[in-house]
Protein backbone atom coordinates (compact mmCIF):
# COMPACT_ATOMS: atom_id res chain seq x y z
CA UNK A 1 0.00 0.00 0.00
CA UNK A 2 2.47 2.60 0.86
CA UNK A 3 4.87 1.70 -2.56
CA UNK A 4 1.74 2.58 -4.26
CA UNK A 5 1.02 5.51 -2.29
CA UNK A 6 4.61 6.54 -3.49
CA UNK A 7 3.99 5.69 -6.98
CA UNK A 8 1.03 7.94 -7.13
CA UNK A 9 3.37 10.85 -5.51
CA UNK A 10 6.06 10.63 -7.76
CA UNK A 11 3.26 10.71 -10.75
CA UNK A 12 2.10 13.83 -9.60
CA UNK A 13 5.24 15.21 -8.56
CA UNK A 14 6.23 14.59 -12.53
CA UNK A 15 3.29 15.79 -13.90
CA UNK A 16 3.66 18.77 -11.74
CA UNK A 17 7.02 19.60 -13.04
CA UNK A 18 6.20 18.98 -16.71
CA UNK A 19 3.24 21.36 -16.16
CA UNK A 20 5.86 24.15 -14.83
CA UNK A 21 8.55 23.55 -17.43
CA UNK A 22 5.39 23.60 -20.42
CA UNK A 23 4.54 27.10 -18.74
CA UNK A 24 8.35 28.43 -18.37
CA UNK A 25 9.45 26.89 -21.61
CA UNK A 26 7.96 29.71 -23.99
CA UNK A 27 8.82 32.52 -21.64
CA UNK A 28 12.62 31.77 -21.40
CA UNK A 29 12.56 30.99 -25.58
CA UNK A 30 10.62 34.42 -26.39
CA UNK A 31 12.74 37.41 -27.09
CA UNK A 32 12.46 40.48 -24.84
CA UNK A 33 10.08 43.06 -26.32
CA UNK A 34 11.75 46.65 -26.26
CA UNK A 35 10.34 49.00 -24.10
CA UNK A 36 7.88 51.44 -25.87
CA UNK A 37 9.22 54.98 -26.96
CA UNK A 38 7.64 57.55 -24.81
CA UNK A 39 6.04 59.45 -27.39
CA UNK A 40 6.02 63.38 -27.07
CA UNK A 41 2.57 64.75 -26.64
CA UNK A 42 0.99 67.07 -29.51
CA UNK A 43 0.72 70.88 -28.84
CA UNK A 44 -1.27 72.96 -31.34
CA UNK A 45 1.49 74.79 -34.44
CA UNK A 46 1.59 78.28 -33.52
CA UNK A 47 0.53 80.76 -36.28
CA UNK A 48 2.83 82.78 -38.33
CA UNK A 49 3.41 86.42 -37.77
CA UNK A 50 3.05 88.94 -40.15
CA UNK A 51 6.88 88.06 -41.06
CA UNK A 52 5.93 84.93 -41.39
CA UNK A 53 8.05 83.76 -38.75
CA UNK A 54 6.51 80.85 -36.75
CA UNK A 55 7.33 80.90 -32.96
CA UNK A 56 6.55 78.30 -30.06
CA UNK A 57 6.74 79.53 -26.55
CA UNK A 58 8.31 77.44 -24.10
CA UNK A 59 6.05 75.65 -22.27
CA UNK A 60 7.02 74.53 -18.06
CA UNK A 61 8.70 71.12 -18.67
CA UNK A 62 9.31 71.12 -22.17
CA UNK A 63 13.18 70.62 -23.46
CA UNK A 64 14.73 70.98 -26.40
CA UNK A 65 14.10 67.45 -27.70
CA UNK A 66 10.43 67.47 -27.53
CA UNK A 67 9.92 70.86 -29.51
CA UNK A 68 12.26 69.87 -32.20
CA UNK A 69 10.31 66.20 -32.35
CA UNK A 70 6.87 67.76 -32.56
CA UNK A 71 8.20 70.66 -34.73
CA UNK A 72 9.27 67.95 -36.86
CA UNK A 73 12.81 69.41 -36.83
CA UNK A 74 16.23 68.48 -35.57
CA UNK A 75 17.64 69.34 -32.18
CA UNK A 76 20.81 71.10 -34.31
CA UNK A 77 18.59 73.15 -36.36
CA UNK A 78 16.45 74.23 -33.35
CA UNK A 79 19.34 75.48 -31.91
CA UNK A 80 21.22 77.16 -34.91
CA UNK A 81 17.82 79.01 -35.50
CA UNK A 82 17.69 80.39 -32.19
CA UNK A 83 21.31 80.99 -31.51
CA UNK A 84 21.51 78.13 -28.68
CA UNK A 85 24.65 76.73 -27.63
CA UNK A 86 25.49 73.44 -26.23
CA UNK A 87 24.80 74.08 -22.42
CA UNK A 88 22.31 76.24 -22.90
CA UNK A 89 18.84 76.28 -21.09
CA UNK A 90 15.41 77.03 -21.80
CA UNK A 91 13.14 78.61 -19.54
CA UNK A 92 9.37 78.85 -19.50
CA UNK A 93 8.47 81.63 -21.65
CA UNK A 94 10.96 81.75 -23.69
CA UNK A 95 10.24 82.27 -27.62
CA UNK A 96 11.99 80.07 -30.03
CA UNK A 97 11.44 80.25 -33.76
CA UNK A 98 10.49 77.23 -35.27
CA UNK A 99 10.70 78.04 -38.71
CA UNK A 100 9.10 80.34 -42.05
CA UNK A 101 5.64 79.67 -43.23
CA UNK A 102 5.13 79.40 -47.02
CA UNK A 103 3.39 81.88 -48.73
CA UNK A 104 -0.14 80.84 -47.93
CA UNK A 105 -1.81 80.09 -51.58
CA UNK A 106 -5.51 81.94 -52.01
CA UNK A 107 -8.13 79.36 -51.20
CA UNK A 108 -10.03 77.96 -54.41
CA UNK A 109 -13.80 78.16 -54.56
CA UNK A 110 -15.85 75.90 -56.33
CA UNK A 111 -17.20 77.13 -59.58
CA UNK A 112 -15.40 80.50 -59.44
CA UNK A 113 -12.56 81.89 -61.87
CA UNK A 114 -9.29 82.01 -60.30
CA UNK A 115 -8.37 85.14 -59.77
CA UNK A 116 -5.10 86.92 -61.97
CA UNK A 117 -2.67 88.05 -59.48
CA UNK A 118 -0.55 90.69 -60.47
CA UNK A 119 3.32 89.90 -60.31
CA UNK A 120 5.58 92.45 -58.74
CA UNK A 121 7.92 93.57 -61.28
CA UNK A 122 10.88 96.32 -60.42
CA UNK A 123 10.11 99.55 -62.15
CA UNK A 124 10.88 99.63 -65.72
CA UNK A 125 14.04 101.96 -66.18
CA UNK A 126 12.55 105.42 -68.63
CA UNK A 127 13.79 104.90 -72.55
CA UNK A 128 13.67 107.47 -75.01
CA UNK A 129 14.25 110.84 -76.68
CA UNK A 130 14.41 114.50 -75.55
CA UNK A 131 14.84 117.77 -77.64
CA UNK A 132 16.53 121.09 -77.28
CA UNK A 133 14.97 123.89 -78.58
CA UNK A 134 17.27 127.21 -78.84
CA UNK A 135 16.41 131.09 -79.60
CA UNK A 136 19.08 133.30 -80.60
CA UNK A 137 17.27 137.23 -79.93
CA UNK A 138 18.38 140.88 -80.19
CA UNK A 139 18.55 142.06 -77.29
CA UNK A 140 18.21 145.35 -77.98
CA UNK A 141 18.49 146.97 -74.15
CA UNK A 142 21.51 144.53 -74.07
CA UNK A 143 19.87 143.23 -70.24
CA UNK A 144 20.89 140.13 -71.20
CA UNK A 145 17.04 138.76 -71.25
CA UNK A 146 14.71 138.40 -74.03
CA UNK A 147 11.73 141.30 -73.50
CA UNK A 148 8.31 141.71 -75.24
CA UNK A 149 9.36 143.14 -78.39
CA UNK A 150 12.75 141.80 -78.78
CA UNK A 151 12.92 139.87 -82.21
CA UNK A 152 14.89 136.41 -83.40
CA UNK A 153 18.05 137.18 -84.90
CA UNK A 154 18.82 135.40 -87.73
CA UNK A 155 22.25 134.09 -89.53
CA UNK A 156 23.79 133.30 -85.89
CA UNK A 157 24.81 129.56 -85.44
CA UNK A 158 23.63 126.98 -82.47
CA UNK A 159 24.90 124.06 -81.81
CA UNK A 160 24.22 120.64 -79.83
CA UNK A 161 27.19 118.47 -78.43
CA UNK A 162 27.61 115.38 -76.27
CA UNK A 163 29.64 116.33 -73.40
CA UNK A 164 33.06 114.02 -75.14
CA UNK A 165 32.40 117.26 -78.57
CA UNK A 166 30.55 114.94 -80.97
CA UNK A 167 28.30 117.44 -82.34
CA UNK A 168 24.50 116.56 -82.55
CA UNK A 169 23.29 119.18 -84.44
CA UNK A 170 23.78 122.68 -85.77
CA UNK A 171 21.87 125.27 -87.54
CA UNK A 172 22.16 128.77 -88.97
CA UNK A 173 19.25 130.85 -87.21
CA UNK A 174 16.15 132.51 -88.83
CA UNK A 175 13.12 134.64 -87.83
CA UNK A 176 11.22 131.85 -86.33
CA UNK A 177 10.22 133.25 -83.15
CA UNK A 178 10.34 129.57 -81.25
CA UNK A 179 13.64 129.38 -82.42
CA UNK A 180 15.21 125.67 -83.18
CA UNK A 181 14.64 122.48 -81.98
CA UNK A 182 17.10 119.88 -81.90
CA UNK A 183 14.94 116.68 -81.58
CA UNK A 184 15.30 112.90 -80.78
CA UNK A 185 18.29 113.28 -78.67
CA UNK A 186 19.18 110.80 -76.08
CA UNK A 187 19.50 110.56 -72.48
CA UNK A 188 22.93 112.17 -71.42
CA UNK A 189 24.61 115.66 -71.00
CA UNK A 190 25.14 117.91 -73.60
CA UNK A 191 27.17 121.25 -74.42
CA UNK A 192 24.38 124.26 -76.31
CA UNK A 193 26.61 126.81 -77.96
CA UNK A 194 26.04 129.76 -80.48
CA UNK A 195 27.58 132.40 -82.31
CA UNK A 196 25.89 135.82 -83.17
CA UNK A 197 26.23 137.38 -86.68
CA UNK A 198 28.40 139.56 -87.88
CA UNK A 199 28.44 143.23 -86.38
CA UNK A 200 27.25 141.78 -83.34
CA UNK A 201 28.49 141.28 -79.80
CA UNK A 202 26.68 138.89 -76.99
CA UNK A 203 24.43 139.82 -74.19
CA UNK A 204 24.49 136.26 -72.84
CA UNK A 205 26.96 133.72 -72.27
CA UNK A 206 27.22 131.88 -75.37
CA UNK A 207 27.86 128.17 -74.11
CA UNK A 208 25.12 126.33 -71.45
CA UNK A 209 25.34 123.20 -70.36
CA UNK A 210 22.62 121.27 -69.41
CA UNK A 211 21.12 117.60 -68.38
CA UNK A 212 18.56 115.64 -70.98
CA UNK A 213 16.49 113.02 -69.61
CA UNK A 214 13.82 110.64 -72.16
CA UNK A 215 10.91 113.13 -72.59
CA UNK A 216 12.62 115.91 -71.67
CA UNK A 217 11.94 119.92 -73.71
CA UNK A 218 14.79 121.95 -72.67
CA UNK A 219 14.72 125.70 -73.91
CA UNK A 220 17.56 127.67 -74.25
CA UNK A 221 18.36 131.47 -75.20
CA UNK A 222 21.31 133.36 -76.34
CA UNK A 223 21.08 137.13 -76.73
CA UNK A 224 23.08 139.65 -79.14
CA UNK A 225 23.37 143.38 -79.64
CA UNK A 226 24.13 145.38 -82.85
CA UNK A 227 27.56 146.66 -82.82
CA UNK A 228 26.33 149.83 -83.78
CA UNK A 229 23.71 150.07 -81.46
CA UNK A 230 27.17 149.85 -78.58
CA UNK A 231 28.90 152.38 -80.27
CA UNK A 232 26.27 155.10 -80.53
CA UNK A 233 25.84 155.37 -77.29
CA UNK A 234 29.56 155.20 -76.65
CA UNK A 235 29.94 157.87 -79.26
CA UNK A 236 26.88 160.05 -77.78
CA UNK A 237 28.69 159.78 -74.05
CA UNK A 238 31.75 160.22 -75.53
CA UNK A 239 31.61 162.72 -77.66
CA UNK A 240 29.96 164.94 -74.86
CA UNK A 241 33.05 164.32 -72.74
CA UNK A 242 35.12 165.22 -75.50
CA UNK A 243 33.75 168.47 -76.49
CA UNK A 244 34.15 169.45 -72.57
CA UNK A 245 37.63 168.17 -72.08
CA UNK A 246 38.57 170.15 -75.33
CA UNK A 247 36.65 173.61 -73.99
CA UNK A 248 38.34 173.15 -70.83
CA UNK A 249 41.86 172.64 -72.69
CA UNK A 250 41.40 175.78 -74.76
CA UNK A 251 40.34 178.16 -71.75
CA UNK A 252 43.11 177.04 -70.24
CA UNK A 253 45.54 177.56 -73.11
CA UNK A 254 44.30 181.31 -73.54
CA UNK A 255 44.30 181.54 -69.34
CA UNK A 256 48.14 180.65 -70.26
CA UNK A 257 48.48 183.20 -72.77
CA UNK A 258 47.19 186.15 -71.04
CA UNK A 259 49.34 185.36 -68.03
CA UNK A 260 52.56 185.13 -70.35
CA UNK A 261 51.36 188.68 -72.01
CA UNK A 262 50.57 190.42 -68.87
CA UNK A 263 53.66 188.87 -67.11
CA UNK A 264 55.88 190.59 -69.89
CA UNK A 265 54.28 193.63 -69.75
CA UNK A 266 54.62 193.79 -66.16
CA UNK A 267 58.43 193.57 -66.19
CA UNK A 268 58.78 196.41 -68.85
CA UNK A 269 57.04 199.23 -66.82
CA UNK A 270 58.68 197.54 -63.21
CA UNK A 271 61.37 200.28 -61.79
CA UNK A 272 64.48 198.96 -61.85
Amino acid sequence: MSHRMGRIIFLLTLLSLIGLGLVLVPTVGASPQAKPLAQPTAFLTPTPGPDGRIVYIVQEGDSLWRIAAIAGITVEELMSRNGIQPGDYITEGMELELGIAAPERPTEIPGAEPTAISPQFSPTPISGTGEICVLLFRDENGDARLDEGEEPLSNGQVSVADVSGVLAGEHTTDTNPEGYCFEDLERGDYNISAAVPPEHNPTTAMNLPLRLEPGDIKYVQFGAQPSSSIQEAGGVDGGGRSTLLGLLGVFLLLAGVGLGIYASRYRRHSPR
